[in-house]
């Protein structure tokens, strides 16, 4: 009697059809996904190797919105965002990436660090030194991130770390001899500055901040009494850079010892050397009111006004010139300024510290 059941094994081999019919399709549509994903990240991954940092970000972005679990792309997005300086948007990318390497805690940590909450950076730089904690670059832009907020005592300890670590000692002594700067401490300040002219005699490794060392150790040598040694200094680093700031410095040693020909000499130099910079001018109407050559004060006191109208030293010495020339309104009238931009500034939010990377180590 024949069943009128179907045949078992011609079931079994159906259901088996069916599944890999399944398993085929699957795979295809997962391959043509793959296709696409690679193309997206890849392309990503071209334009960034390139620098084209705007493309990149597209195309890692173009990639997320089919896999926003997707942590390469989520890094390259991150990557992008901090090297165009849009820091908070990087961040969600960052922490979605999972593990960074020490170079994306770097790029990572930067541009938290040029944005308007630098200590945000701190932590991150903190990462970086837990797992390298030799990394003086990271040593350097934290001690930058700490001068912004005008917190010596991390400084301080930093600088220590700094002075220890092999290839960070010239940048130990900078911090050290910024930190007591700035506390207005020139004797501590002045012993830390000559240890960095010990360990790099010629600054190859603060080249970018030459003009910040040679500026506070002039003013901290000067402090001391050690006029001489400020000039002698100034006279070398000038030597070695063109530069109308630190020239103008030097006119000042030497007016503060006297040499008032030398001293002229120098601000003339330093304002044929940058005609817009107001401060050889003004020093060169003290030098003038100090030889009694009023007329000459006066021509000097009003170019370096029309240079800088909102300066108060400036506004200071034409207020007092004009008291000795009898010009009593134009006196009162420029005091007047000045009681109006005092008065402005005191309304003024003031954020504490130097902005960083104003101080680069």
């Amino acid at each position: 009697m024949e069943s009128n059941r179907p045949d078992r094994s011609h079931r079994s081999l159906t259901g088996r059809k069916v599944f890999a019919v399944f398993l085929l399709l699957a795979a295809s549509i997962g391959t043509a996904w793959n296709v696409a994903r690679s193309d997206a990240l890849q392309a990503s991954e071209r334009a960034y190797a390139r620098g084209d940092l705007t493309g990149s970000l597209q195309h890692a972005l173009d990639h997320l919105d089919r896999l926003p679990w997707d942590r390469q792309a989520s890094l390259l997005a991150a990557r992008c965002l901090s090297r165009m300086d849009f820091a908070g948007q990087a961040e969600p990318y960052f922490r979605r990436a999972g593990r960074l390497s020490v170079g994306d805690l770097q790029i990572r940590a930067y541009a938290l660090a040029r944005g308007p909450h630098p200590e945000r950076a701190v932590p991150i730089y903190q990462q970086i030194l837990e797992q390298a904690p030799d990394n003086v670059v990271a040593m350097r832009r934290l001690a930058g991130v700490l001068l912004s907020q005008s917190d010596a005592q991390r400084c301080l300890k930093l600088a220590d770390r700094l002075e220890r670590t092999p290839g960070g000692e010239v940048f130990g002594a900078m911090l050290r001899g910024t930190v007591y700067h700035n506390q207005e401490n020139p004797q501590l300040a002045v012993g830390a500055f000559e240890r960095v002219l010990e360990l790099d005699p010629q600054l190859d490794q603060i080249r970018s901040t030459r003009k910040l060392f040679w500026t506070q150790l002039n003013n901290d040598l000067i402090e001391c009494g050690r006029i001489e040694d400020a000039g002698r200094h100034l006279e070398r680093a000038l030597a070695e850079d063109r530069d109308a700031d630190l020239m103008d410095l030097l006119g000042n040693t030497y007016f503060l010892r006297g040499r008032l020909e030398e001293a002229e000499r120098c601000y003339r130099q330093a304002a044929q050397w940058d005609p817009a910079f107001y401060r050889p001018h003004l020093d060169l109407a003290k030098l003038y009111l100090q030889l009694g050559r009023r007329d000459e004060a006066l021509r000097e006191l009003n170019q370096a006004r029309a240079l800088a109208p909102r300066q108060y030293g400036v506004l200071y010495v034409v207020a007092v010139l004009y008291n000795q020339l009898g010009r009593k309104a134009e006196a009162e009238q420029v005091r007047r300024e000045i009681a109006s931009l005092r008065e402005e500034a005191s309304s003024a939010p003031r954020a504490p510290g130097t902005p960083w990377p104003a101080y680069a180590l």
